[in-house]
């Protein structure tokens, strides 16, 4: 099995990511998200109208290893949904091909994906969470049982505004040029209600050294932007932060000039989001909106505004995630 490193794009400012896989002889560009494991691309058929707008979209009949399949899938996502009929085909990303892996055609996907910049998504957790044919194996799980890849993938995400800053994606081992330090490892844990995704073990936070003990299951998820996290975890932390204001609408204003950094704890190891960083959106010239929104569930969201200050390992084969400082 051998390695192989891809570049990643930055949509917007940091809201997500997606890289480029070959389908049957054709191109398409896909979310990279943790937090599904469905792969769909629009199909020929779906319109404007169906939520198809300024898509590529896979003709299967130009296709010479398309096998079609035929069963319905529906997804749904915090953005929306997305849905159509399963069919198998060849698909490739680098030099590396998944032969006849099931994916989705979309005939009709939700308004919600239309300022996404790309074509469709590419999940990347567990089988079971896998709503085509009742958790059918993914496109990572695929590249593992035909020994194309070690079981393992990793990301360096890139800041929009850093420039030379290239995202990898890394399959089947990680990119040491990307991190420095060591990766620490937290075991994937059996959850009651999160079974299928990338959850483990969140321990506590740290806002400027106040050091705050959490336990709490996370979900590392590079499909979602900012941290989502419950009420009373986001009141605790933003407790501590000077200058900080809970606002109605459910944010929390911060200083726009802010110098104050949060960390999220992992396996003992905290690992920092810069100020820059804590700030989503200007509300005035001096109060900006904090990138950690509070809502009312019992676990972490953890999204980009964490995983693109860290180099981020999914270690499939042992069922653990790893962390390490990004260089």
């Amino acid at each position: 099995s051998s390695k192989n490193t891809v570049p990643i794009t930055d949509i917007k400012n940091d809201e997500d990511y997606y890289t480029s896989i070959i389908v049957g002889n054709q191109e398409f560009r896909v979310l990279l998200d943790t937090g599904s494991s469905n792969l769909w691309i629009p199909n020929s058929n779906c319109t404007d109208h169906d939520g198809c707008r300024n898509v590529r979209k896979f003709n299967s009949s130009k296709s010479p290893t398309f096998k079609p399949e035929g069963e319905n899938w529906v997804i749904t996502y915090g953005t929306g949904f997305a849905s159509g009929v399963t069919e198998k085909d060849n698909i490739q990303i680098a030099n590396l091909t998944a032969i006849e892996q099931i994916f989705g055609l979309a005939d009709s996907i939700d308004d919600g994906f239309n300022d996404l910049e790309c074509d469709g998504i590419l999940g990347l957790a567990f089988d079971q969470l896998n709503t085509m044919d009742d958790g059918t194996q993914t496109f990572i799980s695929t590249l593992i049982k035909q020994k194309t890849i070690a079981p393992i993938f990793s990301f360096h995400f890139q800041h929009v505004n850093a420039s030379g800053d290239k995202g990898t994606f890394t399959l089947g081992g990680v990119d040491e040029s990307k991190f420095k330090g060591n990766i620490t490892f937290t075991p994937v844990i059996d959850s009651d209600t999160y079974n299928g995704f990338w959850v483990v073990s969140l321990k506590g936070a740290n806002v400027n050294n106040n050091s705050l003990e959490f336990s709490r299951e996370a979900i590392i998820d590079t499909g979602t932007t900012v941290p989502i996290i419950p009420a009373d975890d986001a009141k605790k932390i933003f407790k501590h932060f000077p200058g900080s204001t809970y606002d109605p609408s459910d944010v929390y204003i911060i200083p726009c000039n802010t110098s104050d950094v949060v960390s999220f704890k992992f396996g003992g190891v905290n690992y920092e989001i810069p100020s820059k960083d804590l700030i989503l959106d200007k509300k005035s010239e001096t109060e900006c909106v904090s990138s950690i929104l509070p809502a009312d569930i019992d676990f972490w969201l953890v999204g980009q505004t964490f995983l693109k200050n860290v180099y981020s390992v999914f270690d499939v084969g042992n069922k653990q995630v790893g962390f390490a400082p990004s260089k």
